[in-house]
């Protein structure tokens, strides 16, 4: 006896479905990157001018010899944690918006 397909569940619309599966993730793999490293240099702008706002100088540099070990340190810890979080948010934030 053979098994016919649901309507919904033709081979066609399996492979239609699948296939907007993975253009979706060439879609996140292409256009997340991009809006992260945008997010990342405007936050780093953003960073940097609280800083000097706050310390009366720029930044500290880890190229910088003079600054503190401590200050360099910290303000490079700073600088990650911002950079990942706002890798995760734009992330997550795009594969939202491709699942609708």
């Amino acid at each position: 006896m053979t098994e016919k397909n649901p309507p919904s569940q033709t081979p066609d619309s399996q492979q239609i479905s699948m296939g907007n599966e993975k253009s979706d993730k060439a879609v996140l793999a292409l256009v997340a990157p991009a809006l992260a490293f945008g997010a990342n240099l405007v936050a780093g702008k953003a960073l940097a001018a609280a800083y000097r706002s706050v310390a009366g100088k720029d930044a500290p540099s880890s190229k910088d010899r003079t600054a503190p070990l401590g200050t360099v340190l910290a303000w490079a810890a700073i600088s990650a944690a911002s950079a990942a979080v706002i890798q995760v948010a734009v992330f997550r934030a795009t594969a939202r918006l491709l699942e609708d």
